[in-house]
């Protein structure tokens, strides 16, 4: 099963990578230019969504599924991290352009609990692995505020075992509090 773990990974890398030629034509390095992604639309978060459940989907039974010892772990991480820097763009465009109504719910909540989910993964890999995910989690938050999403991320929390990812959760949901309080 493991092979087939590391060829389902290069092939939502392989999609990945396409969905980023078509919101991110000037190929700008999205490390560096936060938001890059010139027009974000609800097909963006739509297939976000849809490749992130399949990632998840894809090792949800494996009894080491987020440890980096994996023969899949690189294709694990090299996955999270590019859709973690196109989530966080693209969070960062929607929020710029103040226009945030205009995405479907149940989209942006998805694409957060896979945020939230994959985070047992980045606190194990810890690094920019975990700079990324909390950051794509906190603009997303951000892009999207509301009392029903924090609450929406509290009541998942609440379903987490591990102490640092709850942690984690915490100090997100803080600093977008901050964020928010402050206006920027």
């Amino acid at each position: 099963m493991t092979e087939n773990i590391t060829e389902y990974f290069d092939e939502l890398n392989n999609q990945l990578i396409q969905l980023e030629r078509k919101y991110n034509p000037q190929k700008t390095n999205l490390h560096f230019e936060y938001d890059a992604i010139p027009n974000v639309d609800e097909q963006l978060f739509y297939e976000l969504l849809k490749l992130s459940r399949k990632a998840i989907e894809i090792i949800k039974d494996e009894p080491d599924r987020y440890s980096n010892r994996t023969p899949y772990a690189r294709g694990l991480f090299d996955f999270w991290y590019e859709f973690f820097l196109i989530i966080s763009s693209a969070s960062i465009r929607v929020k710029k352009s103040a226009n945030s109504d205009h995405f479907p719910k149940d989209k942006i909540y998805g694409i957060i609990e896979g945020l939230i989910d994959i985070s047992e993964f980045s606190i194990i890999v810890l690094g920019d692995l975990y700079f990324r995910n909390r950051e794509a989690l906190g603009n997303t938050l951000l892009a999207f505020y509301s009392d029903d999403l924090i609450n929406m991320v509290k009541k998942k929390k609440t379903t987490i075992k591990s102490k640092n990812v709850r942690g984690f959760l915490d100090d997100t949901v803080k600093a977008v509090g901050r964020r928010i309080k402050d206006g920027s």
